[in-house]
């Protein structure tokens, strides 16, 4: 598998100017933190690489059913049924039907149960758990843990760990660092409309800082 690639990703809304000819190369393995203060353009960004916003200039290598995208908010009627979502995946991607299945009953997630009447929680994770378990090239998480309890959080994390064992890429954009600090191989920040070159997790350990720690010098 060859690092996944995206050039000169460039956005605007109306006159105001979001990404400015953003650039970045991802290696198999990697397991990326995209990092960023709240309106940096992260959200765009993914939604651009993950094929939900097609009004952008620019190159990226993969596109279609070899990227998964998980968004901040699920694409899809409140009136559908969980087993419905899960079905739309299977239309597009190869998917791991029964690990999906057994990821809602560990969950307590009816796969009968209406969209509308989950808690936000439940509708992360079915989010979540369409894109885990689509067989993709890269995944992409746009804040994963947000309003998840402590066991869905725990649940997320130990699938991600057991994911980056692969030659799969995850880019994940979060607040949550801490909970991620150990599973990044790298990271980029997103800041002023520009990416930061990857940078290596094990380096910025080596020389005696967290991942968080790492980040708030970056971003004052």
């Amino acid at each position: 598998m060859k690092s996944y690639k995206f050039e000169r990703i460039a956005k605007n809304y109306g006159r105001k100017q979001v990404l400015f000819g953003v650039s970045g190369a991802f290696p198999p393995g990697s397991t990326v933190g995209l990092l960023g203060l709240n309106g940096a353009g992260k959200t765009t960004l993914l939604n651009i690489l993950g094929n939900c916003d097609r009004d952008f200039s620019g190159y990226i290598s993969l596109r279609g059913n070899a990227v998964a995208y998980m968004p901040t908010r699920l694409p899809f009627p409140t009136f559908w049924q969980v087993r419905e979502v899960l079905d739309f995946y299977g239309r597009f991607y190869k998917f791991d039907r029964f690990l999906a299945d057994q990821l809602l009953l560990e969950a307590k997630i009816s796969p009968h149960a209406r969209l509308s009447a989950l808690s936000d929680g439940m509708r992360r994770m079915v989010a979540f758990i369409g894109c885990y378990c689509t067989d993709a090239q890269v995944y992409l998480l746009d804040e994963p843990l947000t309003n998840l309890d402590a066991f869905l959080r725990a649940e997320i994390a130990d699938l991600l760990i057991g994911r980056a064992l692969g030659e799969k890429i995850t880019v994940i954009a979060t607040h949550e660092i801490k909970e991620f600090e150990n599973l990044f191989t790298h990271i980029c920040i997103l800041r002023g409309g520009g990416l930061s070159p990857l940078k290596d997790a094990e380096e910025i350990r080596a020389e005696g800082m967290s991942i968080e720690e790492y980040y708030r010098g970056k971003a004052k």
